[in-house]
């Protein structure tokens, strides 16, 4: 599927979304939030594509140690951008690479 297909699909099926919610007052909410994770192996060109998104939204860019994001509020919905620097995507797959091999000790300090 191309990307201007996928786009058309995702907003055709906003569409139908909000004509099922508007139809159906007893219908639950959805979650309400919309994010959009930029995946890119560079850091400057995931800040780019967020500072990008932001300049279309008209909104400010946050960073933050690398990682940038950016959002807007449309009505009842949150939509937002974000990219994670490869440092913080590091850090954390280093922390997860001790999962299930360091078990906290049950015993109680002291007992």
């Amino acid at each position: 599927m191309s990307a201007a297909d996928e786009r058309a699909a995702l907003i055709a099926g906003l569409r139908e979304l909000a004509a099922a919610l508007e139809a159906n007052p007893e219908l639950p909410l959805p979650g309400a939030k919309i994010t959009r994770c930029v995946l890119l192996d560079d850091d400057a060109a995931g800040q780019a594509e967020v500072a990008r998104a932001a300049e279309l939204l008209g909104t400010e860019v946050v960073s933050d140690n690398g990682s940038a994001n950016t959002t807007r509020k449309f009505g009842g919905l949150t939509y937002e951008v974000f990219y994670v620097s490869r440092q913080r995507v590091d850090d954390y797959d280093a922390l997860m690479s001790y999962r299930g091999v360091v078990v906290p000790d049950s015993t109680p300090v002291g007992a």
